[in-house]
């Protein structure tokens, strides 16, 4: 077991370190409530990956299972993809003090998003905000045609991805606020 690990690893490792030194370079050159959101966003979505990928052995787990097509593309893809699902949940919970505009757009510095990367993520966001209930089923979905491109899947697949986008956004929140609570970290970076 442990030596089939290592051997998935490297280019796991290669592909998940290469992207995160890429986009905490982007990161930091944002304001700073947008530069450490996105700093810990990108290393959550790196703990995500290793565990996805190489630590998590679940029967559905369409990650592992997908290890194998895991190259530099889809590494990209697995990272804005974070990106894109915890900024719309996070706009969406906090939309009196967060702007979707502007909010995007930082997101789409950091990630390097093309256009249709970009009208995909508005398209997710007024899902989020219009319909609710179905986001979280489009957003798994997506994932799978995105990542991928897997245009099929079984519940049980569907239901992993659900639970993955769950889990993600609430272990990278509650690391983001862990210590300063979010409304201290837009006083702090508006200068108030």
């Amino acid at each position: 077991m442990q030596l089939h690990i290592r051997q998935k690893q490297d280019p796991v490792t290669l592909y998940l370190e290469r992207q995160k030194e890429s986009y905490l370079s982007r990161a930091a050159q944002e304001t700073p409530f947008y530069e450490a959101y996105y700093m810990q966003c990108i290393e959550s979505t790196v703990a995500d990956g290793y565990e996805m990928f190489l630590l998590d052995f679940s029967r559905e787990n369409y990650f592992r299972a997908n290890v194998e097509r895991l190259d530099l593309e889809s590494g990209k893809r697995f990272f804005k993809l974070a990106g894109i699902h915890h900024t719309i949940r996070v706009v969406r919970r906090r939309k009196k003090q967060l702007d979707w505009e502007e909010m995007s757009a930082s997101m789409a510095r950091v990630y390097e998003l093309d256009e249709k990367e970009r009208q995909m993520a508005d398209i997710l966001y007024r899902c989020a905000s219009l319909y609710q209930s179905g986001f979280a089923d489009l957003f798994a979905r997506t994932t799978a045609r995105y990542l991928f491109h897997t245009l099929e899947m079984t519940p049980q697949t569907l239901a992993f991805l659900l639970n993955f986008w769950y889990n993600s956004y609430s272990s990278f929140m509650a690391s983001f606020v862990g210590y300063v609570p979010f409304h201290i970290r837009l006083q702090k970076a508006s200068g108030s």
